[in-house]
C-alpha cells in the first residue's frame, strides 16, 4: 500500500472583498511517500545557502510583499530565491490542485 503526503495551504482571509485581495485560495500537494526527494531538498537547500539564505522556509507572500527576511533584499534577490523554489517545485514528481474562491461571488449584504 502506497503511502501519499498530502499538505495543504490557503491564501487569502474570509473578510470581506477587497481589490487587493479577490480571491480566497486553498492549495493541496499529493507527495507519493515511495518517491524520495531528499536530494532535491539537500540540492535547493544548497543553493540558498549560496543566497545567504542559511535553514529557510520559504513563503511566497513574504517575498512578493518585501516582508520578513526580505525586507532588506532587492527585487533580484528577491526573484532569485522565488525562481529558485519555482524551479525546485517544476522537476519534483509530485501532483498539486488548487482551488479558489471569489471573495465577491459570496459576500452576504
Amino acid at each position: 500500500m502506497k503511502e501519499i503526503s498530502i499538505f495543504i495551504d490557503e491564501s487569502g482571509d474570509f473578510g470581506e472583498y477587497a481589490v487587493h485581495s479577490p480571491f480566497y485560495i486553498i492549495t493541496m500537494v499529493f507527495h507519493d511517500q515511495s518517491i524520495d526527494i531528499s536530494e532535491d531538498i539537500s540540492k535547493l537547500d544548497k543553493e540558498l545557502d549560496y543566497l545567504g539564505l542559511h535553514d529557510l522556509c520559504i513563503h511566497t507572500g513574504p517575498i512578493i510583499r518585501k516582508e520578513e527576511i526580505y525586507k532588506r533584499m532587492s527585487i533580484p534577490e528577491r526573484r532569485r530565491v522565488f525562481n529558485k523554489m519555482v524551479a525546485f517545485v517544476r522537476q519534483l514528481d509530485i501532483t498539486y490542485k488548487s482551488f479558489y474562491i471569489e471573495k465577491n461571488m459570496w459576500m452576504i449584504r
